[in-house]
């Protein structure tokens, strides 16, 4: 018998379900064709683990995923997914499995039971109707899976722009699906990339997107001469699109002058009215975010953008950090980084709205 673990669709609540694991969906579908074995789809409260033959643990979304210590003590898991290959994916060496149309049927009897917890109907609907690729496998092309008609496919690769993105997008299109969505953000390292992904519909506007673009701050303006008024009609405030910050870096001065670019990049959109945002980027294992506190606010305050009321729009980065001097590791951290660089001070007394009211972040 065969125990398989879909972290992170562990971690769904009563209002929050989360997607299949599609490694999972592909090892149940293998080994009853392949293999004529039962599989069985386990919980983290999982107790008697010596039953199972071999015990798949799998994550694909989840930072640091805490495995129970009967999982840890069990000689029989064989753990996957790109949380524990940072970011990696690893294909099996059963290439057959990789090859495996994935198939939801695995979760059906949880899905009874997420049904009776409160779910809706139609959510659980969704899961069992909707379509999930992972386009490739190492160099391995994968092939499509069926797409129902107005029904979405999720991607799971971390990676968007393969050499042959668009055809993929194109291929996929061509079958109606409702959406595509991913399970990733879509890391553009270039505005073509972002502004061609845009020209394709059927990629839903719920994607979350990453301008990971290396400009140099004394060619801003030049970039906002071309494409101010495109990202204008791109980019409003419930739109899912943000500059990186965070990240793995060797030293503590490089986390410190990436989070002073952001800052400026992100000043320098928001003095033209456009509503991106930040987003957290945690540090791989072996890296160390000094100013980690201080980030994760700026991050969260960033957001504060899109509430409909504006009130976040009035706030600085100052007013968010806690007054109190003692214990406030963001306070702390502040001080780290205008003890090295003293003119970062006003980074931290600018809000949305003064910015886009003078129209003009001097950098």
């Amino acid at each position: 018998m065969i125990g398989l673990l879909d972290y992170d669709y562990s971690s769904s609540t009563s209002t929050n379900l989360l997607i299949p694991n599609i490694e999972i969906m592909k090892l149940a579908t293998y080994y009853k064709i392949e293999e004529n074995q039962f599989c069985r789809l386990l919980s983290l409260k999982e107790e008697e683990l010596t039953n199972y033959d071999k015990i798949y643990f799998f994550s694909e979304l989840s930072v640091n995923p805490i495995i129970p210590d009967n999982f840890l003590r069990a000689k029989n898991v064989v753990y996957g997914g790109t949380a524990f290959t940072n970011g990696k994916y690893i294909p099996f060496e059963n290439e057959i499995i990789d090859f495996t149309i994935p198939r939801p049927t695995i979760y059906k009897d949880s899905l009874k039971q997420k049904y009776n917890d409160g779910i809706k109907s139609k959510v659980i609907s969704h899961v069992l109707d909707d379509s999930y690729y992972r386009n490739y496998a190492g160099e391995n092309k994968l092939p499509l899976p069926a797409i129902q008609s107005k029904k979405r496919i999720f991607l799971y690769d971390r990676e968007f722009f393969y050499n042959d993105w668009e055809y993929t997008i194109k291929t996929i299109s061509a079958r109606k699906p409702s959406s595509i969505v991913r399970i990733h953000p879509i890391i553009c390292k270039t505005l073509t990339e972002f502004f061609t992904m845009r020209n394709y519909p059927k990629i839903s506007r719920e994607n979350e997107v990453i301008l990971d673009i290396e400009i140099p701050l004394e060619e801003v303006n030049y970039m906002f001469k071309y494409y101010k008024n495109l990202f204008l009609a791109d980019i409003t405030p419930n739109s899912n699109v943000y500059l990186n910050v965070g990240g793995s870096w060797s030293t503590n001065l490089q986390y410190i002058r990436d989070l002073m670019y952001k800052l400026n990049l992100l000043y320098s959109f928001w003095a033209r009215g456009i509503f991106i945002k930040l987003k957290y980027q945690p540090p791989k294992i072996g890296y160390h975010n000094p100013i980690e506190n201080i980030t994760q606010l700026i991050v969260l305050w960033s957001n504060g953008i899109k509430n409909n009321a504006h009130s976040g729009r009035d706030v600085t980065i100052n007013d968010r950090i806690p007054k109190r001097k003692k214990n406030n590791l963001a306070h702390d951290e502040k001080e780290l980084i205008i003890q090295d660089f003293p003119s970062a001070e006003t980074l931290f007394l600018q809000s949305f709205n003064i910015l886009s009211k003078e129209r003009r972040w001097m950098i």
